[in-house]
């Protein structure tokens, strides 16, 4: 676990792994390069693979983002050899990603869920039907003490005799609906 947050919290800072891209949200749309995914991005992505602990076992994830206007865009993906395990690789990655931002006042020790509207069941076009398979709009306060508003996603397909688990995410100072809606609806199972 220590090894996968280190990976998310150089997401969430990202440093060193996603480089700045130009500040104006000039929307175009990027293939991954190993995964059957059409992603819509405001501004021209850089991409980091590394092999991450994540509850079963070691995965190779790999991550595509940018920045843009104060926003790190980011999707990233890994395969499981199971696809039984989609979902269990869904639910764990939520925990971790969540664990990453800290409620202010302190209550709890994970992001708070902020139920915004679109939030809950999400479920694209090719992917497997998972309860997992979310919306979520969250927010927390990062290691550095910064105020972090979130939208993210996760959803799984299979893949060949395994299956794929993606994540997608907006990280800001702020709430962006109608960026997250952009983004969101821009993501394309290949």
């Amino acid at each position: 676990m220590k090894k996968t947050g280190l990976w998310v919290a150089a997401v969430l800072a990202t440093g060193g792994l996603l480089v700045a891209c130009s500040p104006a949200l000039n929307w175009r749309t990027t293939q991954l390069k190993d995964a059957p995914l059409q992603v819509l991005l405001p501004c021209d992505p850089q991409t980091a693979s590394r092999p991450v602990e994540l509850g079963l076992g070691q995965v190779q994830m790999s991550v595509l983002g940018c920045e843009a206007q104060g926003a790190t865009y980011a999707v990233s993906s890994f395969a499981v050899t199971e696809p039984a395990r989609a979902a269990e690789a869904l639910m764990y990655w939520q925990q971790v990603v969540l664990a990453q931002l800290r409620p202010e006042g302190g209550a709890t020790s994970v992001a708070t869920k902020l139920n915004a509207r679109g939030d809950g069941l999400w479920v694209p076009k090719g992917a497997l039907n998972l309860p997992q398979s979310e919306r979520m709009t969250f927010e927390g306060i990062s290691a550095k003490g910064q105020k972090v508003v979130a939208h993210g996603l996760w959803f799984a397909r299979l893949e060949g005799a395994g299956a794929r688990v993606y994540h997608a995410v907006i990280y800001g100072s702020k709430a962006r609906p109608a960026e997250a809606e952009m983004f969101f609806s821009g993501l394309q199972l290949q």
